[in-house]
């Protein structure tokens, strides 16, 4: 810096600082896209949206009154999730369930279930335990759809609570996967027959097992009570000679 600077200098002008963008989104169309979304997983879920049923943009659309964009997402998701196909110029359909499915689905779910549970034998709380013979105590009319739901997802929540409590985060994340992608076939399950004596029953004997923290029956309960659940529904669904037409459940492995 020179010796001679001027001491009259201008002062240093200073630009506006334009306000910084507030770290929080504003509202953003894609909730649009939630809304459609989890109403249409709900349906799908319900058997509303029964399997193997065809959709339109343009109908959904009009039907949730939105353009034809958060229904494109919404189903884009729902098809990442393996609920929704698309065929070329012909739209998307509801994927079509069949007793193969169903198995390795049950598969899946009770050697991961049955890890969770003895995991949860070490870890789960009194609350937790409370919560489950809450959720154990939940029955249903099956004329009633209300009712039907609740259960269904009480169901639900009971076994995805016993994956939370295994503390294994990735462990709760795919269980929950899978027992959302076998709801399904519980709502058409339960709708054929009554199961509210035996799902409350074993529901109840499962808390007992993990209030006595014997990880060995735990895993053992786990295993019996998922495959009585497989046999139910493969005895319901036969006996009751539904096919593509009435649910949209195929009898092959395909």
């Amino acid at each position: 810096m020179s010796a001679t600077s001027d001491t009259t200098r201008k002062p240093r002008t200073t630009r506006a600082v334009p306000p910084r963008a507030s770290s929080r989104r504003p509202a953003r169309p894609s909730s649009l896209t939630e809304r459609v979304y989890a109403l249409l997983r709900a349906e799908i879920l319900t058997c509303e949206l029964e399997p193997g049923r065809e959709l339109s943009e343009a109908e959904l659309a009009e039907r949730f009154q939105v353009s034809k964009t958060p229904v494109r997402e919404a189903l884009a998701t729902l098809r990442s999730e393996g609920f929704v196909r698309t065929f070329p110029r012909r739209g998307y359909q509801v994927v079509p369930i069949t007793f193969g499915d169903m198995n390795q689905l049950f598969e899946l779910r009770t050697i991961l279930e049955a890890g969770a549970a003895e995991l949860a034998c070490a870890r789960i709380t009194e609350a937790e335990l409370a919560q489950l013979n809450t959720l154990a105590d939940v029955v249903y009319d099956r004329q009633e759809q209300p009712s039907l739901k609740r259960f269904i997802k009480a169901n639900r929540d009971f076994h995805v609570a016993i994956a939370r409590a295994s503390g294994n985060e990735r462990l709760y994340l795919q269980l929950e996967r899978i027992i959302d992608e076998l709801e399904r076939f519980f709502y058409l399950g339960a709708r054929l027959r009554d199961v509210n004596d035996e799902t409350k029953d074993d529901h109840h004997r499962i808390v007992e097992i993990l209030r006595s923290r014997d990880p060995e029956a735990a895993r053992a309960i786990i295993a019996r009570h998922n495959e009585l659940t497989r046999q139910g529904l493969v005895q319901q669904f036969a006996s009751a000679r539904i096919g593509s037409a009435m649910t949209g459940i195929s009898f092959g492995r395909e």
